[in-house]
């Protein structure tokens, strides 16, 4: 006599699987329970759909959670027809960026609306980067930033990963554990006056006119202003001179030279290469190597030339022996990165080296 669903269920050992990570012609190898697995939702064999995924979110299940069984949760995250949305998911779940990313969210969120920064709800985004810079897996973290970004993402993301790359750069550049704290808030805070900003400015698709631009650039003074005396000046300085540049033509203040904190120095290049990285164009995505490469060229003017070396050679150091896919749809090693060539790197398929050219070239950084 056969086993009833009841004792197969016995048999199998369940594991949760987010909602999140379902996708519209998937089919699923056994069946897929309720996140206490006790009901059945869909059967074995099932063809899953945009709709079915709907119908599974409106029942409020726990954290949004399914469950399936252990082989079935394996080939889900193993399949190669995998959509790159679903995979930047588990990556940034696994890197604990969505988590931080929801806090930030949350963060900004209060100060729109309360016109406030509450400074224990900074303090504890700020524990959390610092601590995780500390251990993190420097792939996952290049992977949760160099991606395409929805528009009402931006302020989020970019806030976050300013607070990770100027808590890396203070790590670099070997200084005090309270200094690199002092340095993630900076990066996190350094954008919250735009909150201020009417969101038709700073969410358009477009070039902004010339006056929505002179709009723009008060962002670094609303943002100075919000924040009071319980954050040490460091932070309200680099917050405030962000977009100063050491030969006088940056906002808003118009420094120059040693008037512009090292701080500010520091979140103004890591503010630059997280705007570059994340745009895109027409045809390609933006690589990390010609990003660099023209930060090593000071073709970025006004940004301290030797924080820049530091900052870039860092950079560098962790995209070695990266997967990359090429121009002609193969895929390589990144072998080596020449110094003073950092936009040709030397990439190694099937056992032969080549360095990139116009004709052959990176397309894109893969995952792992």
């Amino acid at each position: 006599m056969g086993k009833t669903m009841a004792e197969e269920k016995k048999v199998k050992k369940l594991k949760k699987v987010p909602i999140r990570y379902l996708w519209d012609g998937m089919v699923l190898s056994d069946d897929l329970y309720n996140e206490n697995g006790k009901v059945l939702f869909i059967k074995a064999g099932e063809r899953i759909t945009e709709k079915t995924i709907e119908q599974l979110r409106n029942l409020g299940t726990v954290d949004d959670c399914v469950m399936v069984c252990e082989e079935a949760y394996q080939e889900i995250m193993k399949q190669k027809d995998m959509p790159a949305e679903i995979q930047q998911k588990i990556v940034e779940d696994r890197f604990g960026y969505t988590k931080l990313k929801k806090e930030v969210q949350y963060f900004l969120g209060m100060i729109e609306h309360a016109a406030e920064v509450e400074y224990e709800g900074a303090e504890a985004v700020t524990e959390e980067v610092t601590k995780k810079i500390q251990g993190m897996d420097f792939q996952d973290f290049f992977r949760c930033i160099n991606v395409p970004r929805k528009i009402d993402e931006g302020l989020q993301r970019h806030s976050l990963n300013i607070a990770f790359l100027n808590g890396m750069m203070g790590y670099w550049l070997k200084m005090p554990e309270e200094k690199i704290q002092m340095l993630v808030m900076a990066g996190l805070l350094h954008d919250i006056g735009k909150t201020r900003i009417p969101e038709q400015i700073l969410l358009a698709p477009r070039k902004l006119t010339e006056e929505e631009y002179r709009i723009i650039k008060k962002h670094p003074v609303y943002s100075s202003e919000l924040l009071d005396e319980q954050y040490d000046e460091s932070v309200r300085d680099a917050v405030r001179h962000h977009h100063e540049k050491l030969d006088g033509s940056g906002y808003p203040d118009k420094l120059c030279d040693e008037k512009i904190s090292v701080f500010a120095r520091i979140t103004a290049i890591c503010d630059v290469y997280d705007a570059m990285v994340s745009e895109r164009s027409y045809k390609e995505e933006r690589l990390p190597f010609d990003i660099l490469a023209k930060m090593k060229a000071n073709e970025y003017t006004g940004l301290d030339e030797k924080l820049t070396i530091v900052f870039v050679n860092n950079m560098v150091r962790h995209f070695r022996k990266r997967k990359v896919m090429m121009s002609d749809g193969k895929i390589g090693i990144v072998a080596y990165i020449p110094p003073n060539d950092i936009n040709h790197p030397v990439i190694l398929t099937h056992g032969i080296a080549k360095q990139v050219n116009r004709e052959w070239y990176c397309k894109k950084v893969l995952e792992e």
